[in-house]
């Protein structure tokens, strides 16, 4: 069936370098591959706890870092969602359920970005209200549900337009310090609009259209990606591997094969881990400790490190005030070595990014967020 027409952007020609850089981003060298975006997906955007609701309406983590040496506040509000009374019901005094982004709308949103890079659904370049160059993609629920499942994780339609309005209805901010000047800006992690029969339970006629925020189209559109095997990232049976296994591909853009053997891997912090993950952390280090163990291990089993040798794992710990007494557990560092493959893909990608940058000069310092980039 062919999809009606939304009417809801309108389309724009771009210059040739934003053409190519957008069809870049939609030119995978793998049909497993997506993309990860630079500065965008380093920040903590879900709550990968046990919870899906919650009484509160606000989340902070006050000291994630960015790079550069520097740190930026990141807020997030709950999603309120409406009932489902329809256009001419009775009004009625509602109570709104309250819900974070967590590990439903981690797997929607990854998927979201898969299916436009592959082209199995529509992407698009346009303009918002105020001008700003703008990404969206068009789908049906029922080629999202497929998606999904086919990477193993099964939802119904109706969790699906759930998970669509929590990513909607929640509104984040990020803020840092330049000087005395405390800067930011807020926006939903996707805008959302739709069109759908009320009687659709298949998702076939529920025709969606999902537009990245401005930071995230604005890295698109600056070549500020680089390639991640999406296949292998959703086989990850824990949110806490897959945000990890995502950190290394961000940051550890210098990973080398054999690097168990020369001991040169990526260095991961429990501190950061607790401040930018988006878990819930445990009353003890310890058992905090032995959360990241056991994502470390599914990473090992899916290919991401090393399968002889994954991680060196350092524990950190302070003297007791008086000396005596058993020493308190402060800090745990680990040293994770990719495996080969992974190693691999991160240095085809750095080749293939450094070509496409050179051959239409583009800078990846243009994506980021204006508010916090104080050379503005």
């Amino acid at each position: 069936m062919k999809q009606p027409s939304l009417k809801l952007r309108v389309d724009v020609n771009s210059d040739s370098q934003q053409i190519s850089l957008f069809d870049a981003w939609l030119a995978p060298t793998s049909r497993d591959h997506s993309r990860t975006l630079e500065v965008y997906d380093a920040l903590p955007k879900f709550s990968l706890g046990r919870e899906r609701e919650s009484t509160k309406n606000l989340r902070e983590w006050n000291n994630v870092a960015i790079g550069n040496n520097r740190v930026v506040r990141v807020t997030m509000s709950a999603a309120i969602l409406k009932t489902s009374a329809l256009p001419g019901d009775p009004d009625g005094e509602v109570q709104g359920r309250v819900i974070f982004p967590g590990v439903r709308e981690e797997l929607v949103d990854k998927a979201l970005r898969k299916m436009a890079v592959q082209r199995q659904i529509e992407s698009r370049e346009g303009l918002d209200e105020l001008g700003n160059r703008i990404i969206f993609v068009d789908f049906t629920l029922f080629q999202l549900r497929a998606e999904l499942s086919e990477a193993g994780h099964d939802f119904n339609t109706k969790q699906l337009r759930e998970a669509l309005a929590v990513l909607e209805g929640c509104r984040y901010s990020v803020e840092g310090l330049d000087q005395d000047w405390l800067i930011g800006k807020s926006f939903p992690l996707l805008y959302i609009e739709y069109r759908r029969k009320r009687t659709d339970n298949d998702g076939q006629q529920s025709f969606c259209r999902a537009t990245f925020p401005a930071p995230a189209s604005r890295a698109i559109l600056s070549g500020a990606w680089h390639p991640i095997n999406y296949g292998r990232l959703m086989q990850l049976r824990t949110p806490l591997a897959r945000w990890i296994a995502e950190r290394i591909n961000l940051a550890y853009r210098q990973a080398e094969k054999n690097a168990s053997l020369k001991r040169r891997g990526y260095y991961l912090y429990l501190s950061r881990v607790l401040a930018e993950s988006g878990i819930a952390p445990e009353g003890r280090l310890r058992d905090n400790a032995q959360r990241v163990r056991q994502a470390l291990d599914d990473l090992k089993q899916t290919g991401f490190l090393s399968i002889s040798d994954a991680y060196l794992e350092e524990p950190i710990y302070a003297k007791s005030a008086n000396g005596r007494g058993r020493p308190t557990l402060k800090e745990v560092r680990w040293t994770l070595y990719p495996s080969n493959a992974f190693a691999e893909e991160i240095i085809t990608g750095n080749a293939a990014m450094k070509k496409l940058r050179e051959r239409l000069s583009a800078t990846p310092a243009e994506h980021q967020i204006p508010a916090l980039d104080s050379s503005q």
